[in-house]
């Protein structure tokens, strides 16, 4: 079995946004934010030290700096990424529900944010 990287059929493009998040079960609607390190057209990568566990479905609002409104997007965790000490870090999560105008405004930032920044 291949590493992450090798399953992905696109690459992750490190991106400066933040993201609003709501459980889907939360009828209050109560919104935590948090900050990405990268994003694909498949899924997001969420920096955070308290996570939700694997499964959660979560309502996304990305907000970046190339677009003008969020980009819409339901997510399921799928990865609880930990450091060598085992310190939460982060959440994984592929895109499960997103309109085709909020794809299309994913795909335009990604191509944006890969082309007009410095490569690591």
């Amino acid at each position: 079995m291949g590493n992450d990287t090798e399953r992905r059929k696109h690459a992750r493009v490190t991106v400066d946004a933040y993201v609003a998040v709501t459980l889907t079960t939360d009828k209050a609607h109560a919104e935590r934010i948090f900050t990405t390190k990268d994003i694909s057209p498949e899924g997001i990568f969420l920096v955070c030290k308290e996570c939700f566990p694997v499964g959660t479905i979560l309502n996304l609002k990305i907000h970046t700096p190339s677009t003008q409104k969020p980009i819409n997007a339901e997510a399921k965790v799928v990865r609880i990424a930990k450091d060598k000490n085992l310190r939460i870090i982060g959440i994984g999560l592929v895109f499960i529900n997103i309109s085709e105008n909020d794809r299309k405004e994913l795909l335009k930032h990604l191509y944006l944010a890969y082309h007009y920044t410095e490569i690591k």
